[in-house]
C-alpha cells in the first residue's frame, strides 16, 4: 500500500516539476494567459514622445515604473516608458505640465512575469529647472537633474534627487538619498536617509531608520523624529540642538541653549552624534 502511495507520488512530483518548466518557457519566450493566471515577456521600448513646448512642471503618475530624469544637449523633452507590450502609457502637455500617466489595472488571480526594468525615462534639457510631481505604488525614483519643488508620494522604492528648493517627500518603505534642498520634509515608515545639506527647514519622521547629514544651515525651527534609527550630523550654523532619547548615546559637539532657532531630535532607540 504504501509503495503504491509512493509511486503516485513520484508522478504528481513529475507532472508539477513538467508544469514548471513550461511555464518557465512561457516567461522566458513569450505572454501567456491561463484562467487565474497571468504569464508576461520581458520589457522593451512601448512608447516615446518628444516635446518642443515651453514645460515648468513635470507630472508622473505610476503603478510599478521606476523613474528616471536626466538631461543631456538637447532642445526638446524626450519621454520613453519601457513596460510589456500590453501597457497603455499616455502623456501630454496642460498648462506648461507635461503629464505622464501609466497606471496598470489590478491582477484577478496570480500573476507570474519576468518584467525586467519596468520604467519611465524623462530627458531633459541640459541646466533646465522644473517643478516635479510623482505619484507611484512600486516606483524607484532617481533624478539626476536640479528641481525646483518637488512633491513625490510612493509605497515602496528608493528616492534619489540631486538639489531641490522645496521638497516633500512621504514614502512607506524606501531608502531617501538628496543632494541639497532648501526646505526639505521627509516621511517614511522604513527606510535610511541621507542628506548632503539643507539650507532651510527640515522636517524628517521615520519608524525605522539612519539619518545622516552632512551640513545643515537651517534659518527655522526644525525636528527630526525616529522611532528606530541611529542619527549622525555634520557641520550646523548656530542652532540649539534639544535631543531625546531612551535608549542610545548622545553627543553633540555645540551647542548654544541661547541660539535663534532649534532643531528637535527625538529616537526611541538609537544613537544621536553631531560633529559641529
Amino acid at each position: 500500500m504504501n509503495s503504491a502511495l509512493n509511486i503516485v507520488k513520484i508522478i504528481l512530483l513529475g507532472i508539477i516539476a513538467v508544469a514548471l518548466v513550461l511555464i518557465l518557457i512561457f516567461l522566458l519566450n513569450g505572454k501567456a494567459n491561463i484562467k487565474g493566471f497571468t504569464l508576461y515577456e520581458k520589457t522593451e521600448l512601448v512608447y516615446e514622445e518628444t516635446y518642443n513646448e515651453e514645460v515648468n512642471n513635470l507630472k508622473v503618475l505610476t503603478t510599478s515604473n521606476d523613474v528616471i530624469i536626466e538631461e543631456k544637449e538637447t532642445n526638446s523633452i524626450n519621454v520613453k516608458v519601457y513596460d510589456r507590450k500590453d501597457a497603455k502609457p499616455t502623456s501630454r502637455i496642460e498648462n506648461n505640465t507635461l503629464v505622464i500617466e501609466n497606471k496598470k489595472e489590478p491582477s484577478i488571480g496570480f500573476t507570474f512575469g519576468i518584467l525586467g526594468n519596468s520604467r519611465i525615462v524623462i530627458t531633459v534639457p541640459k541646466n533646465s529647472t522644473y517643478n516635479l510631481d510623482i505619484e507611484g505604488t512600486s516606483s524607484d525614483i532617481d533624478s539626476s537633474i536640479n528641481l525646483k519643488n518637488v512633491d513625490i508620494k510612493v509605497v515602496s522604492g528608493d528616492v534619489s534627487l540631486k538639489d531641490s528648493l522645496d521638497t516633500t517627500i512621504k514614502t512607506t518603505s524606501g531608502n531617501v538619498t538628496v543632494g541639497s534642498a532648501n526646505k526639505l520634509s521627509i516621511n517614511t515608515k522604513s527606510g535610511d536617509m541621507s542628506i548632503n545639506s539643507v539650507n532651510s527647514k527640515l522636517d524628517l519622521s521615520a519608524i525605522s531608520g539612519d539619518i545622516n547629514i552632512s551640513r545643515l544651515n537651517i534659518d527655522s525651527n526644525s525636528s527630526i523624529s525616529v522611532t528606530s534609527g541611529d542619527i549622525l550630523i555634520g557641520e550646523t550654523n548656530d542652532i540649539y540642538i534639544d535631543t531625546s532619547v531612551v535608549s542610545g548615546d548622545v553627543k553633540v559637539n555645540k551647542n548654544n541653549r541661547h541660539a535663534k532657532y532649534e532643531l528637535k531630535i527625538k529616537t526611541t532607540s538609537g544613537d544621536i552624534k553631531v560633529n559641529n
